[in-house]
């Protein structure tokens, strides 16, 4: 593109649109915030203010706007294709939320209208630029662990705390709304990450859930998902995806088992350890604050650098399809 600045209008204002996207893009050098888009005018006010943007009720009139190149989805998934077609259909670039739409088929129609528009449309698959992932993988790459034998990915959220965002009056616990369950659709970035960390496909899953009434917890159902993987390469594994524990006890752990003994156990965000014996542990951390803690930032960094240099993303629409394809049958 000629221009040599992108203007975003970030679209629904909650915790991601409002604490992650608008901030970041605000920040990153040739990215400016044009505009911010809620239902709710009370949602903007705060960015409103902070940025000196313009602020659009309906998103229909911020894609309107000659000064905006991209479109941040960041709405509830229920909202996703309608307004990320919109969006394309208009000439503007997307950057979206995942689960990208709330069915394999409107993602597929979605990333048809896209690869026609000659537009980016660009998943937030934000654990590919994790700090601690990004570490991770380099050490898969040198061989530090041989060959990766075995893996687990461990996501467990304190249940208030997801009561609080997601009751069950929610869209999230809609299956026709949202495609899922919470557990659906908070599993599609790991699943991404696994197909990303070992450069290979995903050969099987099979998924167990439980979901239950937790004592002390109103209008929500407690759920402990695990699903049993096995790679092209070999590699075998359990994702497990939990809202049962209590408050102060939530965690993100991702182990990996290497054929020399050697562990990899990278801890939520800021963490990587190479264990060998009790005794002999290599440790690495980091101390990334606000959107780049998850890769948010790093994520809409890419964005940006790839309309202005007018290259395609290493990754898109398809891996968010595939992600959706092997956590569906959660839902079964």
């Amino acid at each position: 593109m000629s221009k040599d600045e992108v203007g975003v209008v970030v679209i629904g204002l909650g915790f991601v649109g409002g604490r992650a996207h608008a901030p970041s893009f605000a920040r990153i050098e040739g990215s400016n915030v044009v505009a911010v888009s809620d239902i709710v005018p009370e949602a903007a006010d705060r960015l409103v203010k902070k940025y000196e943007c313009k602020y659009y009720r309906d998103y229909k009139e911020a894609l309107d706007d000659p000064d905006i190149d991209a479109a941040v989805v960041s709405t509830p998934t229920p909202y996703h294709y309608e307004i990320a077609s919109e969006a394309l259909s208009r000439g503007k670039h997307v950057l979206c939320e995942m689960p990208l739409t709330s069915s394999i088929e409107l993602s597929e129609r979605l990333a048809k209208e896209a690869d026609e528009s000659g537009l980016i449309l660009l998943p937030v698959l934000n654990f590919r630029f994790t700090p601690n992932y990004v570490k991770a993988k380099e050490i898969l790459r040198e061989g530090a662990l041989g060959t990766p034998m075995a893996f687990t990915f461990r996501e467990h959220i304190p249940a208030k705390e997801l009561a609080m965002q997601w009751p069950l009056s929610s869209w999230a616990w809609d299956a026709k709304k949202s495609g899922g369950l919470p557990d659906y659709t908070l599993s599609v970035w790991s699943i991404d990450l696994l197909r990303w960390l070992f450069e290979t496909e995903i050969e099987s899953v099979r998924w167990q859930s439980s979901y239950n009434e937790l004592q002390g917890v109103d209008n929500f159902k407690g759920y402990q998902t695990v699903g049993v993987v096995k790679l092209e390469n070999g590699a075998v594994g359990t994702l497990q995806y939990g809202a049962t524990v209590g408050e102060g006890l939530g965690t993100s752990r991702l182990e990996v088992y290497g054929s020399n003994t050697k562990t990899l156990e990278a801890i939520w965000n800021n963490s990587v350890k190479i264990m060998e014996t009790s005794e002999s542990i290599d440790e690495w951390t980091f101390a990334e604050k606000g959107p780049r803690v998850w890769g948010h930032r790093q994520t809409d960094e890419y964005f940006v650098e790839c309309i202005l240099d007018e290259i395609a993303p290493s990754f898109g629409p398809k891996d968010a399809i595939i992600a959706q394809r092997v956590s569906r049958n959660i839902v079964k």
